[in-house]
């Protein structure tokens, strides 16, 4: 045995090296001083931030958290990279991939994964600071961390960090099949939350009060990630979800036939369409700006209703993909199943803040789609009523979840066609046709799945919406998340001008929690009017109370947001304006139209608005039927408006008992 312990005692003697990369361990750095050491995996890591002086906080900037996804690792699931080493922490990485939102070519590299932490302390006796992770935007095709400054939440006691994940077909490229299931970019992120479930506490960080959130795309992708996990509440790193302008019931929140663009990518390219295995083969070996100038080219600049629809819905180009059940010959799924089912098993990580801005997609219509839209409406006899809605309903009632419940044998007759029509046929100008259909998109790509999605994610955890409709002089949505349609500024300035005082569009509340950057990480200084400040600081406020109090062991202050969440009975949503209000029945007839809901059209709330637009004979209240099998009740008036009306309580939830929200 005497071998043993010879042996024994070399490891004794080398571990410590192997820990300690590159010998001895430095000396302690200064107080204050914006350096970090780690030690985990068996490695040892010294990272130099950057501290600001005036505000007192710290930033470490261009962190790669995997290796680099090229060669063979292009379309691959990221591998791991653990901290180790002397590291520089004081500047941005590159953007990956893309398109350039500036103009023509492909800017970015592909590697490009890293992430920035912005803490508002360093390690100490006292409690971490809760985590907030942030997915940028960019419909899957573009976007970058560089923008996106940490100042506002670390004045609230708050960490940020963003990461940057890949784009286009680099993250997102499947075949439907295993050889090429998708979702790359998805992992990448996942692969982050795994990083701040290692190493945030070394940056003062709290790892059990983490919330995921996400803008856009990004949004989307937060309340999938909220959903995911192989035992829910169990060995998660997200203990909240926080979506902005982006649902789990969102359309475009997965893809239905990525095949279709896969074949497309390959003839774009001149690659074999199949088998996958040949098809990755020959993509590895391409320049990776030839992939994702073919990604552009299938997405195309055709302008037509189609194109207008996809592009603002979320479903011009590639997306996260639902993968199937893990059939265990291969590697585990991250989505095995569509977002409604996994609602439905109360499969929520935690609870969720959602929220949209007034005036969502007004910059698409009256900027980028404006003059196209503009001779549609000349042209074409009720352009809005057949190609505007008409294409809409065929892409968000088609969704699992927003689709109503079909009653057999009965006829449905609710007016969702003729509600916008009508308001642009009282008036007969351009301008108020444009605000019709900015108004009808809204309403179904944001609002509704918004409303659907807290009110299902309600069943299984807290949930709370709001409204952002403050309109004032900071960063437009355009800064943060360019190269789409949604946040494309307008060309003329009294567009601008005009854009005031249609409130805020997809992006624009960006600006009121983060500060914005320009490509080098600096400060755009922008001047701050008293108003933008105070609502900047309660909008922080709500995102950073929320992560503050993620804890399931608090008996008491366990107050999510300091308002009454979503219930069945309340319907309760926030109004974001200069103060922040509570208020009921968001967008409530409107709603009631997307969601076939008669026993809302009939109310008096709707009833009178209804009958003056569409000139209608007087509406009754619904009768109700006999409850069918799903617990809703077949409601039908004297006009044959037959939809669902809600039998259902809202479900006692695991989080009740401790009363998250403070409020009884």
């Amino acid at each position: 045995m005497a071998w043993f312990w010879i042996v024994l005692a070399c490891i004794g003697l080398i571990a410590p090296a192997q820990a300690v990369v590159g010998g001895a361990p430095a000396a302690p750095p200064e107080p204050d001083a914006a350096v970090v050491f780690t030690q985990k995996h068996g490695y040892s890591c010294r990272l130099e931030g950057l501290r600001d002086e005036e505000r007192g906080y710290y930033t470490f900037a261009g962190i790669r958290y995997v290796e680099p996804p090229i060669g063979p690792r292009r379309f691959q699931r990221p591998v791991r990279r653990y901290l180790a080493g002397e590291i520089n922490a004081t500047r941005h990485c590159p953007p990956c991939v893309q398109p350039n939102p500036m103009g023509s070519g492909i800017i970015g590299d592909e590697d490009c994964l890293c992430l920035n932490v912005f803490s508002p302390k360093m390690p100490g006796e006292e409690r971490g600071s809760p985590v907030i992770f942030f997915i940028h935007g960019g419909n899957y095709r573009s976007g970058s961390i560089a923008a996106y400054g940490g100042q506002h939440f670390a004045q609230q006691d708050t960490i940020l960090v963003t990461a940057q994940y890949r784009l286009g077909s680099l993250g997102y490229l499947s075949t439907g099949q295993k050889d090429a299931s998708g979702n790359t970019g998805l992992f990448d992120l996942r692969a982050a939350m795994t990083w701040i479930n290692d190493y945030i506490e070394f940056f003062g960080g709290d790892k059990s009060r983490v919330v995921v959130m996400g803008q856009g795309s990004g949004g989307r992708t937060a309340s999938l990630m909220g959903l995911s996990g192989e035992t829910p509440r169990e060995g998660r790193t997200a203990t909240g979800v926080a979506a902005l302008s982006g649902a789990p019931l969102s359309p475009g929140a997965v893809e239905s036939n990525p095949k279709k663009h896969a074949e497309e990518l390959a003839g774009h390219t001149g690659c074999p369409k199949e088998p996958a295995e040949r098809l990755l083969r020959c993509l590895r070996k391409l320049p990776a700006e030839k992939i994702i100038q073919a990604d552009r080219a299938i997405t195309g600049e055709m302008v037509d209703t189609k194109a207008f629809l996809n592009e603002i819905g979320g479903h011009s180009g590639v997306g996260v993909r639902v993968e199937g059940a893990d059939d265990l010959r291969g590697l585990p799924p991250l989505i095995a199943e569509e977002p409604s089912d996994s609602i439905k098993k109360k499969h929520q990580l935690g609870p969720m803040l959602t929220g949209v801005t007034s005036a969502e997609t007004s910059r698409a219509v009256f900027g980028k789609y404006g003059k196209f839209l503009s001779d549609q409406l000349e042209a074409v006899q009720d352009f809005i009523k057949k190609d505007v809605i008409g294409g809409l309903k065929k892409s968000v009632l088609t969704v699992q979840g927003l689709a109503p419940i079909k009653i057999p044998g009965v006829q449905k007759a609710i007016p969702l066609l003729d509600y916008y029509q009508a308001i642009f046929d009282n008036s007969m100008k351009a301008v108020d046709g444009l605000a019709q259909i900015a108004e009808a998109t809204g309403d179904a790509l944001f609002n509704f799945p918004a409303y659907q999605s807290v009110k299902e994610w309600s069943a299984g955890a807290p949930a709370l919406m709001y409204s952002f409709e403050h309109v004032g002089n900071l960063s437009k949505g355009y800064h943060f998340v360019p190269g789409i349609a949604l946040t494309q500024d307008a060309d003329k300035p009294s567009d601008n001008v005009q854009q005031n005082s249609r409130g805020p569009a997809h992006g624009d509340e960006l600006a009121y929690l983060f500060e914005p950057l320009d490509k080098d990480g600096n400060s755009l200084n922008e001047k701050v009017s008293d108003t933008d400040a105070e609502v900047r600081k309660s909008f922080v406020a709500l995102f950073a109370k929320f992560a503050r109090n993620l804890s399931e062991n608090k008996t008491s202050d366990a107050n999510l947001f300091g308002f009454i969440p979503y219930s069945m009975d309340g319907e309760n949503y926030l109004k974001i304006g200069e103060k922040i209000t509570l208020d009921k029945n968001f967008r409530f007839c409107q709603i009631g139209l997307w969601g076939e809901m008669s026993d809302r059209l009939t109310d008096a709330i709707c009833k009178n608005q209804l009958e003056q637009i569409l000139k209608l004979p007087k509406l009754i209240s619904p009768i109700a039927m006999q409850v069918d099998k799903t617990g809703n009740i077949p409601v039908v008036n004297g006009l044959g408006l037959i939809g669902m009306k809600s039998n259902t309580q809202r479900p006692r939830n695991a989080f009740n008992s401790i009363n998250l929200f403070g409020v009884k």
